[in-house]
């Protein structure tokens, strides 16, 4: 995905009514647990609201659905020795392939999981 192409899915999330079974965000990072299970939740909601992907945006807060921007760096963060993205791929199962964006959107950096839906 471009620049632009990001910052058109961020404002298009963001207008949500709210948080729903395929979208959610977060402010900051809490754990890659949580992260692992939100993941497979986000997959398995887009697929039964018949959305083509699920989304967990880092850098926006769900109360208000305001971008603030995070200090958490998907693509950089690690799990021991080991990159956080490796990391969760290794171990849903069923297996998701997902995708990790990062990206500033007004000097706010965001970090951006898409989920593809679950098939069944």
């Amino acid at each position: 995905m471009t620049i632009k192409e990001l910052h058109t899915l961020l404002e298009k999330l963001v207008k949500q009514p709210k948080e729903s079974e395929w979208v959610e965000f977060k402010l900051n990072y809490h754990s890659d647990e949580e992260i692992g299970k939100c993941l497979s939740a986000l997959s398995n909601g887009a697929c039964l609201h018949n959305q083509p992907c699920g989304y967990l945006v880092f850098g926006v807060k769900d109360a208000t659905q305001t971008i603030e921007g995070t200090t958490f760096k998907a693509k950089s963060a690690k799990r021991g020795n080991e990159e956080l993205e490796n990391w969760l791929a290794q171990r849903l199962n069923p297996r998701i392939d997902f995708r990790v964006y990062e990206f500033d959107y007004n000097d706010k950096h965001i970090s951006l999981y898409v989920i593809p839906a679950a098939h069944n």
